[in-house]
């Protein structure tokens, strides 16, 4: 029987804005999401040079692949994509999934991958109530918009959720509308992606942004990642899950001060 993920992936989807001065910055979003996820952000990273977003494969325009996901193929489709983009080095910003993405590419490309920042993410996720089995389960069973109310409670602060910024309409259209394929086979690698050992070979200077209201990776949790890391601060801002998409002006300001060194 073909494992089918273990099967390289089509190229991903991907979009490239600005080309100024600076290292290109890639963009990998977290689970369930698509490039609109960097929507409110993208318009504050002007001046940082050419900015690639794309989607994972599975999410947004990427294609699906079926079975369960793994975080070296992750890491493999976006290294593929740096060299269809002529990218000899690059910084790379990941959120949750794309954070540990995002470190699991630094852990293999070395000094290509010239600074890291990752936000939400954890060299390990606990799995919700059910299990991440149940999650996969739910998802292929029922579809992705039982799981949309849920979503939007979890990754949002309630602040931000007060004030029906149209980019959580967004998001969770983004996330009901996904391959509930897709959504299983990356949810497989949430159940399995342990990135401890990796940890030491990120060499890359590397910035993690934690939410204080962030229940699924609070910044203890992310306090234990930079301790992890060899070369690694945290800082926080006051929100929840998604800092880029609560705090994006606070968010690129950090990015950039971080990618400038």
């Amino acid at each position: 029987m073909t494992d089918h993920a273990a099967l390289p992936a089509p190229p991903l989807h991907s979009e490239r804005t600005g080309e100024g001065p600076g290292l290109p910055l890639v963009l990998i979003h977290p689970i369930g999401a698509s490039l609109r996820f960097w929507d409110a952000l993208l318009p504050h990273l002007a001046g940082h040079g050419p900015v690639v977003r794309c989607d994972l494969r599975g999410h947004g325009g990427s294609a699906v692949v079926p079975g369960e996901g793994h975080i070296d193929a992750f890491a493999d489709d976006l290294l593929r994509l740096a060299d269809a983009q002529g990218l000899e080095r690059f910084d790379v910003c990941g959120v949750s999934l794309g954070g540990m993405v995002a470190l699991a590419v630094a852990a293999r490309a070395g000094a290509r991958a010239n600074r890291v920042v990752v936000s939400s993410t954890a060299a390990a996720v606990a799995p919700p109530p059910n299990g991440w089995n149940g999650r996969r389960e739910a998802a292929l069973k029922d579809g992705m918009a039982p799981l949309a109310g849920p979503m939007v409670e979890r990754m949002f602060s309630p602040a931000f959720r007060a004030t029906g910024d149209p980019i959580i309409g967004t998001l969770r259209s983004v996330f009901e509308g996904m391959s509930p394929v897709g959504y299983a086979g990356a949810v497989s690698i949430l159940r399995d992606a342990d990135l401890g050992s990796r940890l030491a070979h990120v060499t890359s200077p590397t910035l993690v942004v934690a939410g204080l209201q962030d229940p699924l990776c609070p910044p203890a949790k992310q306090e234990a990642l930079v301790s992890a890391l060899p070369h690694a601060r945290c800082v926080t801002l006051d929100c929840g899950h998604f800092p880029p998409v609560e705090q994006p002006a606070a968010f690129a300001r950090l990015l950039g001060e971080h990618l400038t060194g």
